[in-house]
């Protein structure tokens, strides 16, 4: 089966807003595994909030080029820093990849994805796309009930600006999609000024 990817879709952008931060666009464009930049903020840990099947969505269908409500395998982690959430992510691949060509993503537990996606020569990425989250995304909603974010829970209209790629293991795509929480963003800025002080 060929597959056509369209990572970006609608929203999603590969050159972050202007009006960004520099700190923000640093973080949303940063190749390699995400866990491993998180390790030079402090210990990380997963997550794991759910594992499960579910139709996919116009946009992930989009993205990774499969019919409306294909069923897909889904997880969602929080990535944590010294025990605070400061990422919630959510990977998707097509139910039928999960039992063949990406199984072992089914056995990670609290491992992050990194294992499997930078270790294996044969897997390739696509560019490194961003937008905003709305309240109506999926981890809007994990931000607000299972991460408990205070300012995403004081402020449920809140945008959470996240990223998104695909990697692609002998022709079958699974979709990352990872998003910081305001946490994130006032660890760096409290990191940063400890050092300036230091």
């Amino acid at each position: 089966m060929t597959f056509r990817f369209d990572v970006s879709g609608r929203r999603w952008q590969a050159v972050p807003a202007p009006a960004l931060s520099r700190r923000h666009k640093d973080w949303l464009t940063r190749g390699g595994a995400l866990t491993r930049h998180l390790s030079t903020l402090g210990r990380v840990s997963v997550r794991v909030v759910a594992e499960r099947v579910m139709p996919a969505d116009a946009d992930q269908c989009r993205a990774i080029g499969v019919p409306l409500r294909t069923p897909m395998w889904a997880r969602d982690v929080i990535l944590l820093v010294d025990g605070e959430p400061v990422v919630v992510a959510h990977s998707v691949t097509p139910l039928a990849y999960s039992r063949s060509i990406w199984q072992a993503m089914r056995r990670l537990r609290t491992r992050p994805l990194a294992d499997l996606l930078y270790h294996d020569p044969t897997v390739t990425r696509s560019v490194l796309v961003s937008c905003p989250l709305g309240p109506r995304h999926l981890l809007h909603g994990r931000a607000r009930h299972d991460a408990r974010d205070p300012l995403v829970g004081a402020n449920p209209r809140a945008r959470l600006w996240a990223r998104r790629s695909v990697f692609v293991r002998r022709g079958a795509p699974l979709l990352v999609t990872e998003a910081f929480l305001p946490r994130f963003w006032r660890h760096l800025q409290a990191a940063q000024g400890a050092r300036a002080y230091a």
